[in-house]
């Protein structure tokens, strides 16, 4: 169960170590260019926060479902965290985690880049962990607004798959909700997470927000 937790509460895999980046590549430095393209409508921001609901169910034994409320917060470059108001009893000690894994630009620190494609405003990218282990590859899509895809595909035939599916508040583009799907060998789960009351604060303003 807690192991359930790890993987369904925090909705993305954990990312590998660090390593010393190899030397520029082609890939590379495209996928840097795409990185610094997605991150120019949300390079004026500062920090934003939203309220979050997200409803888990586990698809194989023994299919339980459950609601969690909390909050996001994010602070510029790339500081991305969780933090839920409540959890159940077998998740005590993850009511708050990081989850920098979702911002591209914290990629190249982790990732080496296997390859770039096009497909009219969307990119995908293939990519390989810098230390080897659990994961065998990711695979991401992104558009000028950022991520819209990522999967992680692990060498036990095992994957986590998240969508993006994004609004605009006062021109910056957050996520209006989330969907995942975590397919492991021991157990199934879904996740759809929804985000409201965006409070943005922006170079040069006091803040927005949204319905």
């Amino acid at each position: 169960m807690r192991s359930l937790l790890i993987h369904g509460v925090l909705i993305v895999a954990a990312v590998g170590l660090l390593a010393e980046a190899p030397a520029p590549s082609a890939p590379a430095d495209e996928a840097a260019q795409v990185f610094a393209l997605t991150g120019s409508r949300t390079a004026p921001v500062q920090s934003y926060t939203s309220k979050l609901h997200v409803d888990f169910a586990l698809r194989s034994f023994p299919y339980l479902k459950f609601h969690l409320e909390g909050h996001i917060e994010y602070k510029r470059p790339n500081l991305y965290s969780v933090h839920f108001d409540h959890v159940p009893w077998f998740g005590k000690g993850f009511e708050n985690m990081q989850m920098d894994p979702l911002q591209p630009q914290t990629w190249p620190a982790h990732y080496d880049i296997s390859s770039l494609s096009r497909d009219g405003e969307r990119t995908s990218l293939e990519m390989r962990d810098k230390v080897a282990g659990n994961i065998k590859g990711i695979h991401a899509e992104l558009d000028r607004d950022g991520l819209r895809r990522i999967e992680w595909q692990y060498v036990n035939g095992g994957r986590i798959d998240v969508r993006v599916d994004p609004t605009v508040v006062a021109g910056v583009p957050v996520p209006a909700t989330e969907d995942a799907e975590i397919k492991l060998p021991a157990y199934h789960v879904i996740a759809h997470a929804t985000f409201s009351d965006y409070r943005i604060v922006t170079d040069g303003s006091t803040g927005a927000t949204s319905r």
